[in-house]
């Protein structure tokens, strides 16, 4: 059989049903240091090894129905992210949420699952908002001389090449740490696959910008706490989004 002929059969199978959990998961220790598709690779090999029915994608190079709602950089610890795993048939959440993180490494944790419809918007669509928390010594007088800027141009990579972008309009608000920690501080920032800034890009405008000394932002603990979708501040978190079945 020609390969166009194969290609052409692969892309005219059956839809495979998909009996979807959303899980909300957490990272520290070790594991933080992971990048996201060895992160990926996992969630991959604890399901393997759980003998969860996961469903694989169709085609040349079958892959474990995974979507995480928004990629985790290294070093970045996370108390609430989100991830969509598709199974063959229906499975019960808890048991669901033991099995799995009985083979997850130490600092990856399922918090809870839910079986959800098979969506009609990916998970990582529906991603506008994100929650972080800095903790490093000036952190926070250094985040609010960065809110009271009218610009933050800063230096990333796109498409292998340098570019001058201004993340202000990325930061949308600024709260003092929920435990009064000094030394920290909580805000909200647009991310998903609209508007995104990467918790690196604020830390180094804030030794760039606002008076910050370059190692402690460096070197600062950055924590995401949570991911939200909807339009600030009538935001929800993804767990909580009403679901849109695909059928």
């Amino acid at each position: 059989m020609l390969q166009s002929e194969r290609a052409k059969m692969m892309t005219m199978q059956e839809h495979q049903t998909a009996y979807v959990q959303r899980c909300s998961f957490a990272r520290s220790g070790a594991t933080v240091y992971l990048g996201h598709l060895d992160l990926m690779t996992c969630f991959e090999r604890a399901c393997r090894r759980a003998g969860l029915p996961i469903l694989y994608s169709q085609g040349y190079n079958p892959r474990p129905m995974m979507v995480f709602a928004l990629p985790l950089g290294v070093g970045i610890e996370t108390r609430c992210d989100y991830l969509d795993v598709s199974l063959k048939c229906p499975y019960d959440a808890s048991k669901f949420t033991e099995e799995l993180n009985a083979f997850l490494p130490d600092g990856l944790r399922i918090i809870k699952s839910k079986e959800i419809p098979e969506p009609k918007d990916s998970i990582m669509s529906i991603v506008t908002t994100a929650s972080y928390r800095f903790e490093a010594k000036g952190i926070r007088s250094a985040m609010e001389k960065a809110l009271s800027e009218e610009t933050l141009i800063v230096t990333k990579m796109a498409k292998g090449k340098e570019k001058q972008t201004d993340i202000r309009p990325l930061l949308i608000s600024l709260s003092q740490a929920s435990d009064g920690d000094p030394d920290s501080v909580e805000f909200y920032a647009f991310a998903g696959s609209e508007r995104n800034v990467r918790p690196d890009l604020i830390l180094s405008s804030l030794s760039k910008y606002c008076g910050m000394d370059p190692d402690l932002a460096e070197n600062a603990r950055v924590i995401r706490t949570g991911l939200f979708a909807g339009e600030y501040p009538r935001i929800t978190p993804i767990d909580e989004v009403e679901v849109r079945p695909l059928q």
